[in-house]
């Protein structure tokens, strides 16, 4: 019993410290999102190793034990660096945080509009209320990820129901989604833009304040997010006819793919095809084919003196979205002099949202950036 044991508490140590070893990387890294449960693995291969030994002493048993502890180390090191780092940003983890998801589940929205019209299209909105206060809430949209090709408003519930409860009115709009005979790199991003029209419009009557917005949006809702924000905060009014598209005071992002021409270069053997597929298929075509719009979908081309303070969260083992965007962009803005602040959660990549410290990073962090920056 003590071999199986040894084998997958190995598979994940190993996973998590060579994330871009193909096949190994992208299952035994979940060692990085799940550090307790390594520990857990590693020690109970130690103790089925030391109850082998005592009833049928073997060569093997002791090489068993001595890798299960391994597994251990591995572990306890994963926990303590991710402990480190989010105390230094005033994150405090708790054991269960290295379990599992932080935010399991959340209630389904309070109710779910449309938006619109753009281009023909009504897209929904799911709206997220908080509970009544004497002031106007604070808007926050929120933007789905899911490579621009999947998703939907309630995907992401129990994220926008964590601020909700904080005293936020949160909006969550879906988007035309990207399909190979579709791009939607000119459309989504205007959709965005209309989505931030419609919930300023219907803050008051769900009891917020008309007066600015913040946005939010993880992977390619991360893109939609920094990009719509950097664009309206240069007076861009993506072609909009009817509405006020309002200032957003803050964006808070988290595994953002900010520049998408990061995908084409990505080397991880098994998520490069897929992550290049996301990009080419949003774009429709490859950054020689149609470099135009790599570059207007590149959230850092548009960067200025104007654009609003930006939080960014991420995993620096990320196969699917390199960690150099992230950075590249967070170096460009503080060029720019934009508040920028960029948080790296240390083992985790693109799956983050199954690490407890991740997840717990990724909303304290959001509600404490959006408050910092308040009207």
């Amino acid at each position: 019993m003590c071999w199986p044991l040894t084998v997958l508490a190995l598979l994940l140590a190993v996973g998590t410290f060579a994330w871009q070893t193909p096949g190994i990387g992208l299952v035994g890294s979940l060692g990085g999102y799940v550090p307790g449960w390594l520990v857990l693995l590693g020690a109970a291969g130690v103790v089925t190793g030391g109850i082998a030994w005592f009833v049928e002493p073997s060569a093997g048993v002791p090489v068993a034990t001595a890798l299960s502890a391994m597994a251990v180390a591995a572990g306890v090191k994963v926990i303590i660096d991710q402990r480190a780092a989010l105390r230094s940003v005033g994150v405090e983890t708790v054991l269960r945080d290295y379990f599992g998801p932080f935010l399991r589940s959340g209630a389904r929205p309070d109710d779910v509009v449309t938006y619109g019209p753009v281009r023909g299209r009504y897209p929904r909105m799911a709206v997220y209320r908080p509970r009544p206060s004497e002031s106007p809430a604070p808007v926050v949209v929120h933007v789905h990820g899911g490579g621009w090709m999947s998703g939907d408003e309630v995907g992401d519930k129990a994220f926008c129901r964590y601020l909700s409860d904080r005293g936020f009115l949160v909006f969550s709009p879906t988007y035309t989604l990207a399909t190979e005979e579709r791009p939607t790199w000119e459309s989504a991003p205007r959709e965005i833009a209309c989505a931030l029209t419609t919930a300023n419009a219907l803050s008051v009557q769900y009891d917020g304040s008309a007066d600015a917005v913040y946005i939010t949006g993880s992977s390619a809702g991360g893109n939609l997010a920094t990009l719509v924000a950097n664009r309206v905060a240069q007076g861009e009014r993506f072609g909009l006819e009817h509405g006020r598209i309002p200032r957003v005071a803050a964006v808070a992002v988290n595994i953002p793919a900010v520049d998408p021409g990061f995908a084409e270069g990505t080397a991880y053997a098994f998520s490069g095809g897929l992550a290049r597929r996301f990009a080419e298929t949003y774009t429709g075509g490859t950054p020689e084919s149609v470099p135009d719009r790599y570059a207007a979908v590149d959230a850092s081309n548009f960067l200025s003196r104007q654009s609003p303070p930006t939080l960014l969260v991420y995993g620096p083992n990320d196969w699917l979205v390199p960690r150099e965007a992230t950075l590249t962009f967070a170096r460009r803005a503080r060029i720019m002099g934009v508040d920028v602040r960029a948080v790296p959660v240390p083992w985790t990549g693109h799956l983050i949202g199954l690490s407890g410290a991740g997840g717990r990073a990724i909303a304290e962090l959001t509600v404490e950036w959006f408050r910092r920056h308040g009207e």
